[in-house]
C-alpha cells in the first residue's frame, strides 16, 4: 500500500499554531546552531590541541564524531518522524544538541569531548529532516512554501560564512568552551517556541531497517579510523587490520542484507541509475573538499602563520562570503543552465581553487590564498542545489525522496572522509599543505570529468525537484511518508 499523506494537527487546545514567519525562524535558527557547529569547531582546533592536549588523530576525530553521527543518523531520524511525529522529534533533536553542547563546553580531555560530540550528532540528526519535514508539510501554500525553502536553502550557507568568524571571535574572546555554549539560549529559545508548533506526521512510510543503518556505520566507522589511523601512526600493528575487516566486513554485510530486504535503507537498484550514482559521489567528493579545506586551512593560518582565531576566520572570509552569496543563487540556475553543467562548473571551480593554493603553499602573500579561496568558495556555493535535482532526476516519485535522503547522507560522509583522508594527508611534524590541495585539485577534477560523462543529467531547462523532497541546499529529506 502507498504511504498514508502527512497529516497536520494544532499544537493543543487553546495554543494557537506558529505562523509561516515564526515557524521558519523556529526551525531554521534551530539548523543554523547545527551547521554552525559544523564549520566553527575548525578554527579552535589548535585551542583544544594546546588546552586538552590532544593529538592530531584525537582532533581529526572532534571534526568526525559529529559529521559521521550525522551521517548515519539521517534516515532512521526521518522515519522516526514520520511514524512518532515531527514535533516530538524535532524537540527530542533540541534537548539530545543542547545536552550535547553542555557537554562539549564542559569537557576536560579529548576521549571525553569526542564522545559528546558522538551525542550532538545525534541531536542534529533529529533536527534535520524533522525540521524540515515540519515546514514543509504546515505550510501548504505554494509560493510561501517555495520562499521558506529559499530561506532554508540560505541558512547552510550564511552557516558556513559565519562559521569561522564567530567561532574565531569566540575562542579569541572568552575561549573555545564559547563555541558550544552559545547554542544553549537558542536551543532553550527554540523548545520554548516549539510548544506552538503543529504536530505532523507522514502516515505509515517506509518499514525501518536499523540493520541496515547499523552495518553501514561500521563500514564508514572502519574505513575513517582506518585512513586517521594509518595516516598519523602507520599501517602497522593491531588497528588498522582490525579496522580493515570492520569497513570490508561491514560494507560486505550491509549489501547482502539490503539486497534482502524489501524495504531497504539503501535501495541498492538506484545504483543503477546513472544520475543518483553520480550525485552521490558528488557529494561525498565535494564535501570531502569543503571539511579537508576547512580543516587544513583552519590549522595552517594558526599553527604556520601564527594568527588568531580571528584572523584566521577572516583569512577566510573569501570562500565564506562566496559560499553565502552563490548558495541561494544556484538553485536559480538550475532551469537556465541545467544542474549537470552547474556540477561540471563547479568541479572546474574546486580544482581551480585547490591548485591556486597548491601553488601558493609555502609562500607569505596572502593574495594568492585569497584567490584559491575565493575559486573554492564559488564552487561549493554552486553545488547543493545540482546535486539533489541531479539525484531525483529520472526517478519514479516514490523513489525521490530516498534518493534526496541518500544523497544529503552522502554530503556528510564526505565531511567525514574529507577530514580524514585530506587532514591526515597533511599531517606532521610540519604541515603539508600542498599534499591535501593536490589531492583536493584530482577530486574536483573527478566531479567536473564524472559530470560531464553523465549525458542523463537534465539539460537546459531541466526542473529542479518538488518543494519537500530534496528542492533546497542541503536538506534531508526523510525516507518515509509523501
Amino acid at each position: 500500500m502507498p504511504p498514508a499523506l502527512d497529516s497536520t494537527n494544532d499544537p493543543g487546545p487553546g495554543v494557537r499554531p506558529l505562523g509561516p514567519a515564526l515557524l521558519t525562524a523556529v526551525c531554521g535558527a534551530s539548523m543554523f546552531i547545527t551547521s554552525l557547529d559544523a564549520t566553527a569547531v575548525n578554527v579552535a582546533l589548535p585551542a583544544l590541541r594546546r588546552e586538552l592536549h590532544a593529538s592530531p588523530d584525537q582532533l581529526a576525530w572532534v571534526v568526525d564524531a559529529y559529521t559521521l553521527t550525522l551521517a548515519v543518523l539521517l534516515l532512521l531520524s526521518g522515519a522516526l518522524g514520520d511514524r512518532l511525529g515531527r514535533r516530538a522529534m524535532f524537540r527530542a533533536g533540541l534537548l539530545v544538541f543542547g545536552l550535547g553542547s553542555l557537554g562539549c563546553a564542559l569537557a576536560t580531555g579529548p576521549g571525553g569531548l569526542v564522545a559528546v560530540r558522538v551525542l550532538q550528532g545525534c541531536g542534529a540528526a533529529l533536527l534535520g529532516p524533522n525540521a524540515l519535514s515540519t515546514l514543509t508539510s504546515a505550510i501548504t501554500d505554494p509560493v510561501r512554501r517555495a520562499r521558506v525553502i529559499g530561506v532554508w536553502a540560505g541558512v547552510f550557507g550564511l552557516a558556513a560564512a559565519v562559521g569561522p568568524l564567530a567561532g574565531g571571535s569566540l575562542v579569541d574572546a572568552v575561549g573555545w568552551r564559547w563555541i558550544f555554549l552559545v547554542n544553549l539560549p537558542v536551543v532553550a529559545v527554540a523548545l520554548v517556541a516549539s510548544v506552538r508548533v503543529p504536530e505532523t506526521r507522514g502516515g505509515t512510510g517506509r518499514p525501518l531497517d536499523p540493520a541496515g543503518l547499523a552495518l553501514g556505520a561500521v563500514a564508514v566507522l572502519g574505513l575513517t579510523e582506518l585512513l586517521v589511523h594509518g595516516a598519523h601512526h602507520g599501517y602497522g600493528g593491531v588497528v588498522p587490520p582490525v579496522c580493515a575487516a570492520m569497513a570490508l566486513g561491514g560494507g560486505a554485510a550491509f549489501v547482502a542484507v539490503e539486497r534482502r530486504r524489501r524495504h531497504p535503507v539503501f535501495p541498492l537498484a538506484l545504483v543503477r541509475h546513472g544520475t543518483f550514482t553520480a550525485a552521490t559521489v558528488t557529494a561525498v567528493l565535494v564535501f570531502a573538499i569543503l571539511a579537508g579545506f576547512l580543516f587544513v586551512s583552519s590549522v595552517y593560518w594558526q599553527q604556520e602563520r601564527h594568527l588568531s582565531a580571528l584572523g584566521t576566520g577572516l583569512a577566510l572570509l573569501p570562500a565564506t562570503l562566496a559560499i553565502a552569496v552563490v548558495s541561494p543563487l544556484s538553485g536559480r540556475l538550475i532551469p537556465v543552465v541545467g544542474a549537470r553543467r552547474l556540477l561540471v562548473g563547479s568541479g572546474l571551480l574546486l580544482a581551480l581553487g585547490a591548485g591556486l593554493l597548491a601553488l601558493a603553499s609555502g609562500g607569505d602573500g596572502y593574495l594568492p590564498y585569497a584567490a584559491g579561496y575565493l575559486a573554492l568558495g564559488l564552487g561549493f556555493g554552486l553545488v547543493n542545489p545540482p546535486i539533489t535535482n541531479t539525484a531525483v532526476t529520472g526517478l519514479p516519485p516514490q523513489q525521490s525522496g530516498v534518493a534526496a535522503a541518500l544523497a544529503t547522507t552522502s554530503r556528510q560522509l564526505g565531511n567525514t572522509l574529507g577530514v580524514a583522508v585530506l587532514a591526515a594527508t597533511a599531517a606532521g611534524p610540519v604541515l603539508d599543505q600542498r599534499r591535501a590541495w593536490l589531492i583536493a585539485l584530482g577530486l574536483g577534477l573527478a566531479v567536473a570529468v564524472l559530470n560531464a560523462l553523465v549525458g542523463a543529467g537534465p539539460g537546459r531547462g531541466g526542473q529542479a525537484p518538488r518543494a519537500g523532497a530534496g528542492a533546497d541546499t542541503n536538506e534531508p529529506v526523510r525516507v518515509g511518508g509523501r
